[in-house]
């Protein structure tokens, strides 16, 4: 009688010598209140263990991130790897992919909860000898608070949902938080850029490099659902939107001036050309706290969907307040 393809020789699955090898990279700073969950998700797939690893990078925490690796009793696939001082998200994933041997690298925040097709689901794309990057789709945590912000984030058409599944994804919409990479693609546009340790960018600069080199490789798969356990008030959000523009934006510009458009440069700095003055005095009114304060005004008196636009408005009027004030 025929024999399912699960049958065993020797303990070992002969079908799982075809699946190409993962490993898993999680850079993990201060991560206690969500690590279990994430590691418990990766315990669970349905990929055969033997070929994929998983690589927590303890990045210089100072709660109980490294104790609580320790104490799940982890199998072999599992690995802590620590810096003595907290280095940033860029530092930590680069010191996972120097750990890392597989095919294909997948990057995972520490505060995300995956599916058992989570693994299985990425590598079905890697099928496509076109395909070098592979975007999930994050939903939010049952626990966290569903406010205004929150429903835009999760329910509105925006990023990755405004390409959708079968058009190659625009490199801003690329983030690596849920994500997976061809390992030989990386090798050609080399490490994230560890010189930006402050929060952000180091998506976008990397995805840059990788559209850069395949502008056509890059895709978002809306059934790869990852939950999403970490909550931010917005006015927290916008503090951080702020610093971004102050302390990374002009960075980043500086080693790809390409990018100016993207962090409204125009916005910021005066041009010669007089048709492009209307940008130039708009991004001098959203520098204002008069027009910040405003748009908040309004943002909480007016009800989803149509918060939508202020939401937007404020992380623009945040972001330009940010770049300006550097």
């Amino acid at each position: 009688m025929y024999q399912s393809s699960r049958t065993i020789f020797n303990g070992v699955n002969p079908l799982s010598a075809l699946k190409p090898a993962v490993t898993v990279i999680i850079p993990a700073y201060n991560a206690a209140s969500a690590l279990r969950i994430c590691l418990h998700a990766l315990l669970r797939q349905d990929y055969p263990s033997e070929k994929f690893r998983v690589i927590v990078v303890n990045d210089g925490s100072t709660d109980t991130t490294a104790e609580i690796f320790r104490e799940m009793n982890l199998p072999e696939n599992f690995r802590l790897v620590e810096h003595p001082e907290n280095r940033g998200l860029a530092a930590a994933r680069n010191t996972g992919i120097r750990n890392t041997t597989g095919e294909i690298i997948i990057f995972l925040d520490s505060d995300m909860e995956v599916g058992r097709d989570f693994i299985a689901r990425h590598v079905a794309w890697y099928d496509q000898p076109e395909v070098m990057g592979i975007v999930s789709e994050l939903l939010p945590a049952p626990e966290n608070p569903y406010d205004k912000y929150q429903r835009y984030l999760y329910e509105s058409r925006r990023g990755a949902r405004t390409i959708g599944i079968d058009r190659p994804l625009p490199f801003q919409y690329f983030i690596f938080g849920l994500t997976s990479i061809r390992h030989s693609a990386l090798k050609i546009i080399d490490a994230f850029d560890a010189d930006i340790c402050q929060y952000g960018g180091e998506d976008t600069e990397m995805a840059y490099r990788l559209w850069q080199k395949f502008p056509k490789g890059m895709f978002f798969d809306p059934e790869i659902k990852v939950i999403h356990h970490h909550y931010r008030p917005f006015d927290h959000v916008l503090k951080i939107v702020e610093k971004f523009g102050r302390q990374v934006v002009p960075y980043l510009v500086e080693k790809h001036p390409e990018l100016g458009r993207i962090y409204g440069m125009q916005f910021i700095k005066s041009p010669g050309e007089s048709n492009r003055q209307i940008k130039y005095w708009v991004g001098r009114t959203l520098q204002t706290d008069f027009i910040f304060k405003t748009l908040w005004f309004f943002f909480e008196i007016t009800p989803f969907p149509l918060s939508n636009w202020l939401v937007r408005g404020l992380l623009a009027s945040a972001l330009i307040k940010g770049i300006a004030g550097g």
